[in-house]
């Protein structure tokens, strides 16, 4: 039992976090409104797209009556540093924004205060019941009383069976099947917010792991150890052992096929026929949203495995080591101090904090786009004619002329049949030096056939020396008759 001191420290924590200062704030009702429409159907908004929305709704709250006379990048602004919002840098070089786990569930908490919903059904209760009999079956040692069970099942499930067979099967009543189906909202309404649960226990796993590498003092040992020998602690953790699994199985196709035909049964019965729309499209849509909430917690805790991996890999964690020895350093250092010395003890020296520099918006100074104006007139030149046979010669200097090669070869085709690479050279010498040599060698690979032996290759460097290399031997049998036509067009 829970004393009462501990229960106030307990009371007295929970009034410090992020959901019970959003139902004491003075614009909560702003705060629920905003935040539960606009992260309804999305766990993670980007920042700058949230910033507009919020000005959209603030309008529209204005129009009401509602006192927010601030901009909405104030507001945003607030709400991040009040723990309202978590504001993240992506790999894109943008930010997102997403709502905290625990101002989540106070706007989850107000938003169902006029939609009380009985937690005494039969529904629940055959939830609980059904679900402990699995857990006690599945978790039994007894591998007879397991078998037991399972012929159990097995017996009622041939009742069932017959009785339906016989026509003596009577379908849930109309009232039984709705408090089902409320049942099934609660418990799919909740689920989308868990990600934001799963995703902080995830950066927490990964600040405390970053922690152990850093404070521990042996060598390659511990988590230290495990990654430098390839493991990976996060997908290994506890926590990421349990979401791999529930992301592997949202994933089953068969699951998705069984889930979506039930969704299409369920909606077709009489007993929805009062169901609002937006809930059925929930639950129409309810894979889907989960699907992409559970690709972002994975894309997530792949980012935070391969980042711990790399604090390792690159020996980052032994900059934090030593520094967080000299911060233990200094701490002890100013402990032994204050034993005898006051803090406020002149010593002589100054010690200058960083700050930034506060100014007033009268020493402002406006932009004006004259002082970017050149102090001398533009200069401007006449436009020269193009010359192509320049810009043939440009082009030469950075490009293989794989026109003039392809013309060589076809020339050297038609007049010597089955020609090698070497008698192309020896006919047409290269005029590109190097870069000529290998064009052909390009095309040789793509367009000849390779045969047995090998052949020297002659030719001259752009600064004319002579150079000879033992190359394979490559045979031309045909040419593509587009080849044959640059040699008009080479020739000219």
């Amino acid at each position: 039992m829970v004393s009462a001191a501990s229960g106030a420290f307990t009371a007295q924590r929970a009034a410090e976090t992020a959901g019970l200062r959003l139902l004491r704030a003075d614009l909560m009702p702003v705060l629920v409104a905003i935040l539960g429409n606009r992260f309804e159907d999305q766990r993670i908004i980007p920042y700058a797209e949230f910033v507009l929305m919020v000005a959209d709704d603030l309008d529209e709250l204005r129009a009401t009556g509602v006192n927010a006379p601030r901009a909405a990048q104030e507001y945003v602004t607030d709400w991040v540093r009040d723990g309202y919002l978590v504001r993240r840098p992506t790999a894109a070089r943008e930010e997102t924004v997403e709502v905290s786990r625990s101002a989540a569930e106070a706007v989850r908490f107000v938003l169902g205060v006029e939609q009380p919903q009985s937690t005494v059904t039969s529904s629940r209760l055959s939830n609980v019941a059904g679900l402990l009999g699995e857990l006690a079956r599945d978790s039994d040692p007894n591998p007879e009383r397991h078998l037991e069970a399972l012929k159990a099942q097995r017996e009622q499930l041939d009742d069932e069976i017959s009785r339906a067979e016989a026509g003596e099967y009577v379908p849930l009543s109309d009232a039984a099947a709705r408090e089902r189906l409320a049942e099934i909202f609660r418990l799919a309404s909740e689920v989308p917010g868990d990600f934001a649960q799963v995703a902080d226990d995830l950066e927490t796993l990964n600040r405390e792991l970053r922690e152990q590498i850093v404070s521990h003092d042996g060598a390659r040992s511990g988590v230290l150890g495990e990654i430098f020998d390839g493991v990976d602690v996060i997908e290994g953790s506890e926590a990421g052992r349990t979401f791999g699994a529930f992301h592997e199985l949202l994933l089953d196709p068969v699951l998705s096929d069984r889930f979506n035909t039930a969704v299409d049964a369920v909606l077709e019965r009489g007993f929805t026929s009062e169901v609002p729309a937006p809930d059925a499209a929930f639950l129409r849509r309810f894979l889907v949203l989960l699907q992409r909430e559970s690709a972002h917690v994975r894309q997530r805790l792949t980012d935070f495995s391969r980042s711990l991996r790399r604090f390792v890999e690159t020996q980052e964690y032994r900059e934090h080591k030593r520094l967080a020895e000299a911060l233990s350093l200094a701490d002890h250092a100013a402990l032994a101090a204050l034993k005898k010395v006051h803090p406020t003890t002149e010593i002589g020296r100054d010690l200058d904090l960083s700050s930034i520099a506060i100014s007033s918006i009268g020493a402002w100074r406006l932009h004006n786009p004259a002082d970017l104006r050149p102090e001398i007139d533009v200069i401007e030149h006449d436009t020269l004619e193009l010359d192509l046979n320049v810009l043939r010669r440009m082009v030469r200097m950075t490009e293989i002329d794989f026109a003039e090669l392809e013309a060589n070869i076809a020339d050297t085709v038609a007049d010597q049949p089955g020609a090698t690479v070497g008698d192309v050279l020896g006919r047409f010498p290269a005029s590109q030096g190097l870069a000529s040599v290998v064009g052909l060698l390009l095309l040789a690979t793509q367009h000849g056939v390779r045969a047995s032996g090998q052949e020297t290759w002659r030719w001259a460097s752009v600064s004319g020396a002579s150079r000879t290399v033992s190359a394979p031997r490559y045979v031309f049998l045909t040419v593509p008759a587009e080849w044959s036509a640059h040699v008009a067009t080479t020739r000219t």
